[in-house]
């Protein structure tokens, strides 16, 4: 389109391309009238701008029309942040969802944020800092650290992936000499050890709250599971009927976040809640609520524990701190810690013997582990070690809650979620 616009004595002409998004006219200008005629106006559109405006770029964005130029190689941060999750979805890792959305599909993910449509070689260190620093202030020290954790694994599939010689098919080639993200240093907040963990007062409480939210929340099961084995979240939230063997009453992870199999045999109260809990028609015992075939998102435990924090007036926690419970207390039932990793699935990712050599399962000494706690956790659940805790009960600001609520029957939260 050709607008020509009257400058006092003089007139302007300037060639514009026009397009529609959602229903409105846009306009991009594509040059001035006479210094671009009117065959290469059309040259210039049909060539650099209509590829972009057809692939629902923005073609104001210089990097995009040249991202969509025929034959064009895409190297565009956004296209590698794909191949990356492609790459882990590929692997079967089960962090994949996670990244994905926080790469490139969160309203701030972090492609739109360092500029989606930008080569992936030109993004600079300030870029990404800038992004990290808004997001530490808004959403906190933890979830900048996961954002510049994956950012930085990201770039550096970039950077290998082009080398890697056990491929035939290149993914990509982004040019990328330098990884952006090294140049910014950790932040040491983020290191921190935690140390909170739920007492045994507090994890009855919990437990029970848990049994009355059945039909309030679908994460409260989930929880309950965590609660009950000391499982990762992501792990306990991607179980299908495929993982579960009711007669076995064990669960087995084929892969896991350090990327081995897993077994677990179960205590009675985790088989009766996976009983009791309908699969899905893609077999998921936790589904995300829009997309079926997907597992619900890992923040959906947070938020039902910042719920039950803010209701009962407790000390906050977070389901990783329900891991380092379950740790904490099955050493105080009596089970060996070398059996606790095993059965947190953490004794092959730290023992060079156990990693190369011993191929025996421990089945047996797993099962007679969480026999062993299973005991100690109806115990707790019946109130019978309230007075055994480390706090004294009599100060306890919870006290009075504890003294006049009945014992909990393990059983009540799936029979009657009410």
């Amino acid at each position: 389109m050709l607008v020509v616009r009257p400058r006092g004595a003089r007139s302007a002409s300037e060639w514009y391309a026009l397009y529609y998004r959602d229903g409105k006219r846009r306009f991009v200008k594509i040059g001035s009238y006479p210094a671009l005629s009117l065959a290469e106006a059309r040259t210039r559109f049909r060539e650099e701008y209509l590829p972009s405006i057809l692939a629902g770029a923005e073609p104001q964005n210089p990097f995009a029309r040249v991202q969509h130029q025929k034959g064009t190689p895409d190297v565009s941060v956004r296209r590698l942040f794909q191949a990356y999750v492609d790459h882990l979805r590929q692997n079967r890792k089960v962090a994949s969802y996670q990244v994905e959305r926080i790469l490139l599909e969160r309203e701030d993910n972090a492609a739109t944020a360092l500029g989606a449509d930008r080569p992936a070689k030109s993004i600079e260190p300030e870029t990404i800092v800038s992004y990290l620093a808004d997001i530490r202030a808004r959403r906190g020290v933890g979830m900048a650290h996961t954002i510049r954790a994956y950012i930085n694994a990201a770039f550096s599939f970039g950077i290998k992936s082009v080398h890697d010689y056990t491929r035939r098919d290149v993914i990509g080639k982004w040019n990328i000499k330098i990884n952006p993200v090294s140049a910014i240093p950790t932040d040491p907040a983020a290191l921190k050890v935690g140390e909170r963990f739920l007492t045994i007062v507090e994890f009855r409480m919990f437990w029970e709250w848990l049994g009355e939210n059945y039909r309030r929340s679908s994460m409260a099961p989930a929880l309950h599971l965590m609660m009950a084995t000391g499982q990762r979240v992501q792990e306990i939230l991607c179980l299908t009927n495929r993982h579960y063997d009711p007669k076995e009453c064990l669960v087995f992870w084929d892969k896991t976040k350090n990327g081995l199999a897993h077994s677990l045999p179960l205590p009675d109260v985790a088989v009766r809640i996976l009983e009791e809990l309908p699969a899905n028609e893609f077999g998921l015992f936790f589904p995300h609520r829009t997309h079926p075939e997907r597992h619900a998102l890992n923040t959906g435990p947070n938020k039902l524990c910042a719920l039950y924090s803010s209701e009962a007036s407790a000390k906050s926690f977070t389901p990783r701190d329900l891991r380092r419970t379950w740790k904490t207390l099955a050493g105080r039932a009596g089970v060996s810690k070398e059996l606790r990793d095993r059965l947190q699935n953490h004794v092959k990712a730290s023992d060079v013997s156990a990693r190369h050599y011993d191929r025996y399962d421990y089945l047996r000494e797993r099962r007679a582990a969480m026999k062993r706690w299973e005991s100690f956790l109806e115990r707790i659940l019946l109130g019978e070690l309230d007075r055994s805790d480390t706090i004294a009960l009599g100060s306890h600001p919870e006290f009075a809650v504890v003294r006049d609520r009945r014992p909990y029957s393990a059983g009540a939260a799936l029979t009657d979620p009410q």
